[in-house]
This record gives C-alpha cells, structure tokens and sequence, in this order.
C-alpha cells in the first residue's frame, strides 16, 4: 500500500508543481553569476530572497517538499504562503488537497470553510468542501456550493458530476443521468463521467452503458476499471465469451489482478459447467492473492464437482481456515464428508 507520503508526493508530481530541470542564473551582492538548479533548495530559496511577499513563491517551496516526501516542511510552506496573502486561493486548495490526501479530514474541513471566507471565489476550494458535504450526506449545503461555483464557471464537469452523485444518492437516478451526462458534454474528455454513466445505465439496464464503458476505455486504453465494469455488464447480460475477453484483456495490463480470474472461474462454473477451465482460473486466482477464501471455495466446487473429493475438501477446509464463519464453505464440507 503506498504511504501517505507517497501519495502527497505522487499528487505534486503530476499537478501542481512540476518543475525542469534547467539553471537559473542569479547575480550576488558582488555581481557575480550564480547558477542554481531549479530543483534544489538553492533554487527555490532565492525565489524566496527576491520576493519574499510572494505567495506564490512559498506555495512552489511547498510543492517541492511534497514532491519529495517532506510533509511538515510542506505544510509550513503552505502556510507562509497564506500569511503572505491570505487571499491566495492555490495555496488554501492545495493544502486542502494535502489534509485530504492524509485523511485528516476534519482539518480539512475546518481549512476549507476558513479558505471559503478569504478566498469565497475559489472554485477548487468550494469543490472539495462540497465533496466532503457529499460524504457526510448534507446535501443541501453540497447544492449550494455547486451552484455557487457554476455560477462562477458554468463549465465545471466536476460540479455536474458532483450534482449527478447527491441525486443519485436520493435515488431521483433519471435526474442524475442528465446532471452525469451534462459533465461529459461539457467536458467530453471526463473519463469519471463516463464511467458513472455506464453504471448509472447498466443499473437500469440501458443498453447504452456498453458505449459509455467503451468511451472510458478510448480515454484510458490501460484503465482496468474501464474495462472490468464493462466485463461485468457483459457477464450481467450473459454475453460470456464478451465478458471473458475483457477479463483476458485485464490481465494483460494487470497480470497480479486476482478478480478477473475469479470471475472467468466463476462464469466457467456457474453458467458453462465447465469445470476443468473454472478450476484452471480459480487456481489462478489463488496464486495472485492466496488469502481469496470465495476462490477456494469455489475450485472446491469444481473439483468436488469431478469426483475431487479429496481435492474439494482440501479447498473447502482451507476456505474455512481464512475465513472460519464461511457458513457455504461449512456446509460444502459436510456434504462431502458424508459422500466420502
């Protein structure tokens, strides 16, 4: 699992504070040439002796701890950053982000509703807040940040996405379908809009959420995601060989993935009778996350199924050994034992 400072890091990295490598030339007090690498202590600060009333100035220092893992030294930054103007709304966001990332969430939210007082115009600000709104289910002060925010930019994909998630949550799904297909018009190239289409429709059985997953897909080719959600509409819809390529597909980019095995087994198991293939997958399944209790029980299944006995009460008593309150495991393993 990647630590919190890998994920704080990882988040710099792609966003905010991506820097060269280049030099930057500076003159000292004598008037001589000084090169600094622009991603060095150095580097960032002299950004900060040239101006230090800048916030922007810190807010890059700050991406730069965070960048590499110096979570402390960040967060200060970020905090100089909204001393020297406590207006500046990418420094309020980005230690939102940060606070988020750590799951430090009611700091985040005190520092949210703090940013929406200095900064009350800052879209990513009213966005975030809006989601944890979202998460604790008060969702009338979520609708009014997101109204807030698009009468600022009536373009915000997120915020339609948002509004799609609360109606979806009060189970109005025809309003949410429009407020989810309203994000990827906007925002065409919203691959989370697609992706809560295809499962907003293939909930309702619309046979449109095939075309919405391959959207998502076109976006992101390597997305298992994408890809097991439209596996899954396929195997839903009993389009079995459909289903079992995309599984196919998904080990190919993810070879460790331990759900598109079992779920091959399972459609070999339950819908074809064939059980040599679901035992092979369900095997397969083991050897990538060998604790996979359900992939026991069911090769158990397979093998009891072919006069395995043996094999099946092995795989039933190791089901039951990870997870001993497995009550199918349980009674799998007494009809074996009395057929024995």
């Amino acid at each position: 699992m990647m630590s919190k400072s890998s994920l704080i890091a990882l988040m710099f990295a792609a966003f905010l504070f991506s820097c060269s490598n280049d030099n930057m030339i500076e003159e000292n007090s004598d008037g001589e040439s000084i090169s600094f690498q622009t991603d060095s202590t150095e580097y960032f600060e002299q950004l900060i002796i040239n101006n230090a009333t800048d916030p922007e100035s810190y807010l890059n220092r700050a991406g730069w701890h965070l960048r590499n893992g110096r979570i402390t030294e960040g967060l200060n930054d970020l905090d100089m950053s909204i001393e020297a103007d406590s207006t500046f709304g990418p420094a309020w966001s980005a230690k939102a982000d940060a606070l988020y990332l750590l799951k430090e969430f009611e700091p985040c939210i005190n520092h949210l509703d703090v940013c929406l007082e200095n900064a009350p115009n800052h879209i990513p600000c009213k966005l975030r807040r809006a989601e944890l709104f979202i998460h604790l289910k008060q969702f009338e002060d979520a609708f009014e940040l997101l109204n807030d925010a698009l009468k600022i930019d009536e373009f915000l994909h997120e915020a339609y996405w948002m509004k799609g998630q609360i109606y979806s949550e009060l189970g109005d799904f025809e309003t949410a379908l429009s407020s989810y297909q309203t994000a990827v018009e906007v925002n065409p190239n919203f691959f989370d809009g697609y992706i809560k289409l295809g499962v907003a429709n293939a909930a309702l059985g619309n046979p449109i959420a095939e075309q919405y997953y391959k959207s998502a897909i076109s976006l992101r080719p390597n997305s298992v995601e994408a890809r097991y959600n439209l596996a899954m509409y396929y195997q839903e819809n009993r389009r079995f060989e459909d289903a079992l390529s995309i599984y196919e597909d998904i080990l190919e980019i993810d070879s460790e993935n331990a759900s598109a095995a079992f779920n091959s087994g399972y459609i070999y198991l339950e819908y074809m009778q064939d059980y040599k293939n679901a035992e092979i997958w369900f095997t397969e399944a083991i050897e990538k996350l060998p604790y996979y209790f359900q992939a026991f029980f069911n090769r158990g299944l397979c093998r009891e199924s072919m006069d395995d006995l043996e094999g099946a009460l092995n795989d039933y008593n190791e089901a039951l050994r990870l997870s001993p309150t497995f009550e199918a495991a349980a009674i799998a393993k007494g009809r074996v034992l009395e057929t024995k």
